[in-house]
């Protein structure tokens, strides 16, 4: 059997798993390449797209409503899984009064990201730049805003 073939075959079996999981439009380019969409309540899109590479793995990114790469996959049962996990998320997170600020961070962060590559590959910087500090403070205070949110759940799920 040829390695076309083993893409197809795996091709049509995730299609068949995502439109289990609710997908709305799943579409097939050039035989190992798909767009996923799933539009959740009030059509919030949430899409992915994945390739089938040479050596038969899942490269998976989720495209809308922000792009970000989530890695390669073994199989087309990881891939589903994470896909719906994912979804689950989302859902939950819509639920959330602070969800549209969500998604502007997330749109600021992108913006960020091309102008910051915009900035370093199209121009020669000799000076150091206080990017990279202020992103470590970010990330430090998140990463603290995390573990104090981990500190309180694990504290009132010992008292539930």
């Amino acid at each position: 059997m040829s390695l076309h073939r083993i893409d197809s075959v795996d091709g049509d079996s995730i299609e068949i798993r995502l439109r289990q999981l609710g997908a709305s439009k799943i579409q097939k380019v050039q035989g190992n390449l798909y767009f996923i969409k799933f539009i959740l309540e009030d059509n919030f899109e949430v899409m992915y797209t994945y390739n089938i590479n040479a050596k038969n793995k899942y490269f998976l990114q989720r495209i809308e409503p922000y792009p970000i790469p989530h890695g390669t996959f073994s199989n087309e049962v990881k891939i589903v899984d994470f896909i719906k996990k994912d979804i689950q998320k989302f859902k939950k997170g819509m639920k959330s009064k602070h969800f549209d600020d969500f998604l502007e961070a997330t749109a600021q962060a992108n913006k960020f990201v091309r102008q910051l590559d915009d900035f370093y590959l199209n121009y020669y910087v000799e000076e150091d730049s206080l990017v990279s500090d202020s992103l470590g403070q970010i990330n430090t205070a998140i990463d603290n805003l995390n573990k104090r949110l981990e500190s309180i759940i694990n504290h009132s799920k010992k008292i539930d």
